[in-house]
């Protein structure tokens, strides 16, 4: 009788928050929806080519993120009410029950630039100039007015082929380019869903896993609202883990090279499966592994980045001197404190001293998860797929002086495959950076010491971690 109240009762709160959900869903699409028209209007009457911000008036983006805020408070307490909830469902049982979120969420229009900018490279290479060699302010098109970033192209080759795709409806109206592209955006996000649900097959956690990542508000508003190209990484990840784990090493190395040759983050996870191999002694895996990775760099060559120019361009050098949203920019932006009267030249320097201590923090950490492998005697490939996902979110917070919020949400994808492993740290840490580094960037953006809420929990909680470690050591040496 308790059991059939609580399920009653966990009923009725769950038609509560899908009311809120939907409520707060149509709202911020609403504010969109305004924010673009007006981002449009400003945009087109711009002819001095400065910066537009996303929102000129700080009320409207702390209104804006604040419904964002509400949508994850929700999504949380969801989680709550449902931890324990098995139900037997098919997967497409849940992506009917999702539909509405994913639908208002493919409707919304993007709060960033970032697609303008993706189409405006594929009008570019449509048109016979390689944006991987010329910026994009060299090249003149119906998004043009809306660019803020105009250097050459941070996205690989086979990130073209979808900016291509998307320009081709550029033709018919600017605004279809932009929503076959969160057409492309949508279905890789049910796809990797799908990944999920398949992989998690025999896991009691599957149906809720799968639901908690479908419609989780992060996921859709920067990978599906917002359409930024992470959603294929997540893509990549989810399938390289997928491969290590069922001991296909060949195809995860040629996964992640696919990976590479879309945003250039899988790159570091790259000497990680080599190491793995080495370990393993499995030597004609890796001889053949070396041979495909060379021939790939030679036909991207051949095909796309014919100079190192454009293999440069790759790794964003026209953030190089810029900080944002990260530990760096903390730093700098304590030191500039009015209150604290510090001199411009000692800021300069303390800065200019604490980038390469922050980035040590990321290497020696690299190098510690590059020879893990040796230091134990069983080294799982469970083990192996939380540690990149450990790399990557020590590369975030450490080695990123730009850094994004929708960066961090290929984390989630790691946190999903691995639910049901001895991974609690990694799961936990993950989910507190992805939350905070979203939710205050769309809440205070532009605010002094914004970073402060974006990057100090993710760090607190890391030393919590590091001083737990520490104790228990002290306290295995004195028994």
């Amino acid at each position: 009788m308790l059991m059939l109240n609580a399920n009653i009762s966990n009923s009725k709160k769950n038609q509560i928050l899908l009311g809120l959900a939907i409520f707060f869903s149509l709202i911020l699409c609403g504010e969109l929806a305004i924010r673009a028209y007006s981002f449009y209007l400003d945009a087109l009457g711009n002819s001095t080519g400065r910066y537009l911000p996303d929102f000129p008036k700080h009320f409207d983006q702390i209104r804006t993120g604040i419904e964002y805020l509400c949508l994850n408070i929700i999504y949380v307490l969801w989680l709550i009410i449902n931890k324990n909830k098995k139900t037997d469902v098919t997967f497409i049982k849940i992506l009917r029950n999702s539909s509405f979120f994913l639908l208002i969420s493919f409707i919304a229009y993007p709060i960033t630039t970032d697609i303008n900018l993706y189409i405006h490279y594929g009008l570019m290479y449509l048109n016979g100039i390689n944006p991987f060699i010329n910026p994009a302010s060299t090249f003149t098109s119906e998004l043009s007015p809306f660019l803020v970033w105009k250097q050459t192209s941070t996205y690989g080759p086979i990130s073209q082929l979808f900016f291509m795709f998307s320009a081709l409806f550029v033709a018919i109206i600017p605004s279809l380019g932009i929503y076959a592209f969160k057409l492309i955006c949508l279905l890789f996000h049910i796809l990797n869903s799908y990944l999920i649900w398949g992989h998690l097959k025999n896991s009691p956690h599957k149906i809720n896993v799968t639901t908690a990542y479908l419609v989780s508000p992060l996921l859709l508003y920067e990978q599906v609202t917002n359409a930024h190209i992470d959603v294929l990484i997540s893509t990549i990840l989810i399938i390289l883990i997928i491969c290590l784990k069922n001991y296909n090493y060949l195809a995860a190395i040629v996964t992640a090279w696919i990976g590479f040759l879309i945003k250039t983050l899988p790159i570091v996870w790259l000497p990680l499966i080599f190491v793995y191999l080495i370990k393993q002694q499995r030597w004609k895996i890796l001889f053949s592994a070396i041979c495909i990775s060379v021939a790939i760099i030679f036909a991207t060559y051949l095909i796309a980045l014919p100079s190192v120019d454009a293999w440069i361009s790759l790794f964003n050098p026209g953030v190089k001197e810029r900080v944002g949203g990260s530990l760096y920019s903390l730093i700098k932006n304590v030191l500039s404190i009015k209150i604290l009267h510090l001199p411009v030249i000692f800021q300069e320097t303390v800065v200019s001293i604490s980038k390469p201590i922050i980035f040590s923090i990321f290497v020696v950490s690299y190098l510690i998860i590059l020879v893990k492998p040796y230091l134990k005697k069983t080294y799982s490939t469970t083990t192996f797929s939380i540690n990149i996902g450990w790399i990557t979110l020590i590369l975030f917070l450490f080695a990123a002086p730009w850094y994004c919020s929708w960066y961090s949400s290929v984390l989630l994808a790691v946190v999903a495959l691995n639910i049901d492993s001895n991974s609690k740290r990694f799961v936990i840490t993950s989910i507190v950076f992805c939350t905070s580094s979203t939710v205050f960037n769309y809440l205070l953006r532009g605010i002094r010491l914004c970073d402060f809420l974006t990057v100090v929990p993710t760090l607190a909680l890391i030393i919590f971690w590091l001083a737990s470690d520490i104790q228990a050591l002290k306290k295995s040496r004195q028994n």
